[in-house]
This record gives C-alpha cells, sequence and structure tokens, in this order.
C-alpha cells in the first residue's frame, strides 16, 4: 500500500491536522477509549463506539460508523488514515494490510434478508493487536449480538477474552462460519422444495430457480474470498496474537473450503434443475402444441371446401353446368385441384426421405 500523504484527498483531509484539533477535547476521555481511573471492565459507550474490556484485553465495537468516530480511534491507536478511510467506504474488496504495530482485515459476511429472499454482502473491517481488536460494520448480526452478550454474560466474557486478541478474534470469525454455514443448510433445503417444484408439470419453477441461483452464486463468490483471506491469515496471525495460533485459523480456512465445495454442488445440482424445468417446459408445450394441431388438421378439409366455393369459378354442384372436358367449363377447378396434389404429394416424399416418419 502506498502511504504517502501527500496530495491526498480523503475522508479526514490531510491526516492529523484537522482530525487534531476537531477531537483534541475529547482524547483525554479516551484510554485508548475509557476514562481514566475506570477499571474498564464491562461496557462504555461513547456515542456509537462500544468498548469491552477485561483481563488486558480491549474490544472496542464501532457500529455504522461515522467520520467523527473514526477520528476518534485514529487518535487512540494511531491507525494509518488509508485503514480507516476503508473502513467508511462501503463495497470494499477483502483485504489484509500488515502494519508493524496492528494488521487490518477488510472480511465480506454473507446476510440474509427474509423479506426480499435474498443474500447480501455486509463489510466488516478489523483492526488487531496484541491487546486489543477493533471491529467497524453497520451492524453485522453475528458480531453484534455476541457483543452483546458477552456484556451481560460473564461466563461468555470470560470465555472470550481468556486468552489474547488473536483467540477473540478466532472465536468472532468462528461464529460467521457457523452462521455461514446456516445459510449454507438453508439452500439444501431449498434445492429439496426446488426440486418437487421442477417435476411438477402444474407449477412454473423457472422464478424459484432463477432466485435459488442467484442466492448460490452470490454465497459462493462470498465464501471464496473468504477463504483466501483465512489463507493469508494464517501463517501471520501469531505475529499479532502472542501465542501461535495458526492451527485454528488454518481450521477455519479448511471449514470455508468445505462450505464453498457444497456451494459448488449446490450450483451444479441447480444447473440440473434448470435444464430439467426447461425440458419439462418444453415437454409440456409441445404436448399442447400436438393438440392444437390436430385441432387444426382436422378443420383443414371444411377450411379448403369452402375456399373453393368462394372462388368465382365453376364448381361441381353449382348452379351452372358444364362437361368435364379439361378445355371445358371447369379447367380452372381442374387446374387448382391437380397443383394441390402435386404439392402434396412432394411434401409426402421429402417428409420421407427425412425420415420424419
Amino acid at each position: 500500500m502506498n502511504k504517502s500523504d501527500n496530495g491526498s484527498q480523503t475522508l479526514f483531509g490531510k491526516p492529523g491536522e484537522r482530525i487534531a484539533r476537531a477531537i483534541t477535547p475529547l482524547i483525554n476521555a479516551l484510554n485508548p477509549l475509557g476514562k481514566k481511573g475506570e477499571s474498564g471492565e464491562g461496557e462504555i459507550k461513547r456515542g456509537k463506539i462500544r468498548i469491552l474490556k477485561h483481563n488486558n484485553i480491549t474490544w472496542v465495537n464501532v457500529e455504522k460508523p461515522t467520520s467523527r468516530q473514526i477520528s476518534r480511534l485514529s487518535e487512540a491507536y494511531k491507525f494509518h488514515w488509508l485503514h480507516l478511510e476503508t473502513s467508511l467506504l462501503k463495497g470494499q474488496p477483502p483485504q489484509i494490510e500488515k502494519e508493524e504495530k496492528y494488521l487490518f482485515i477488510v472480511l465480506n459476511v454473507p446476510t440474509y434478508d427474509a423479506q426480499e429472499n435474498k443474500f447480501f454482502t455486509d463489510q466488516v473491517s478489523i483492526f488487531l493487536g496484541k491487546n486489543y481488536l477493533v471491529t467497524i460494520h453497520d451492524i453485522a448480526p453475528s458480531i453484534h449480538n455476541q457483543f452483546r452478550l458477552a456484556k451481560t454474560d460473564s461466563k461468555l466474557r470470560e470465555a472470550l477474552f481468556k486468552r489474547s486478541a488473536g483467540y477473540l478474534l478466532y472465536l468472532l470469525i468462528g461464529n460467521l462460519v457457523k452462521d455461514t454455514e446456516v445459510l449454507t443448510q438453508s439452500i439444501s433445503k431449498e434445492l429439496d422444495e426446488v426440486e418437487d417444484i421442477v417435476f411438477d408439470v402444474t407449477v412454473s419453477g423457472v422464478y424459484k430457480v432463477s432466485q435459488l441461483r442467484q442466492k448460490i452464486l452470490r454465497l459462493r463468490r462470498i465464501l471464496g474470498a473468504f477463504k483466501k483471506i483465512l489463507e493469508e491469515l494464517t501463517p501471520i496471525i501469531s505475529d499479532f496474537s502472542g501465542e501461535n495460533l495458526s492451527r485454528y485459523y488454518g481450521n477455519l480456512a479448511k471449514m470455508v473450503d468445505k462450505l464453498r465445495e457444497t456451494t459448488q454442488e449446490a450450483v451444479e445440482t441447480v444447473d440440473v434443475y434448470k435444464d430439467a424445468d426447461f425440458i419439462v417446459s418444453s415437454e409440456k408445450t409441445n404436448e399442447i402444441l400436438a393438440v392444437l394441431t390436430v385441432i387444426f388438421t382436422l378443420t383443414i378439409p371444411a377450411t379448403i371446401i369452402g375456399t373453393f366455393y368462394g372462388m368465382n369459378i365453376l364448381l361441381p354442384g353449382g348452379i351452372e353446368a358444364g362437361s368435364w372436358k379439361f378445355w371445358g367449363h371447369y379447367t380452372t377447378f381442374i387446374i387448382v385441384v391437380g397443383g394441390s396434389i402435386l404439392l402434396l404429394a412432394l411434401m409426402f416424399i421429402y417428409f420421407k426421405y427425412k425420415r420424419y416418419f
């Protein structure tokens, strides 16, 4: 990453100038984000910045961040302004940046919207230091619930903070993986439901199959990026956790890889269902066309007879009668009928040649 600040235009202006003037009165309230003299146990609220401190480990959770809150983090922990700016911007790709005193991580995690029946991507920005963890997100359900429970449940808080900030991050990512596993299982259930719809000729499964395929592809794409981040994180996590956690993060990478394989199988399955639905729909259409063809064929004789008698020519059985000589009164009638029989014979010979019957 290019860390040159010359001429850069960011959400904060030049690093350290506008920030320092605006938030100097607030810095005294941060230790690094708590009041001096407080025990640090439990939750301390500073706007939407929430801090949970236990066993000399600090977890700072920022939900729906604003530039002001990000500025406070900048002064408290000396994070690079590019990383802080990335935390505010939406739609950032997953990434890992290794700094001297901290590790910056951007994760994309899937969430389910029940109203729209779609998967969406939530961005979680993470700063990991030796004794602190900072999470920044737009209320990712798993992290939000874990933080809320940890502040009230002493046993859970003890379990989360018993080792290191790196181990706390491992537990949080583990919960994200478990939530993703639940979404993957829901995909499997929907595949079973779609199977019944696809082979039911009375119901169209086009919309259902297309919607499910979109969900599977999005989940597969997120899991692919998630796996890559964990694989990059595994060999360097020990440098920022104070203990060897490579095996733990490697195990998470394997779990995500298995989930990705499951989604790959789901993609193949839903493609088969899509083709099957097309075949079933085509078969139904062919049956309808066959019935309409039979009805149309039965009406052809009456149509032909009515057409002949609607012509302005002499016909057998008409008011005027004449001889059947070729150049007689019925010459036009004989030519029309002869031409029709000739075309019918040629069509029959062609179909026979093509082995259509």
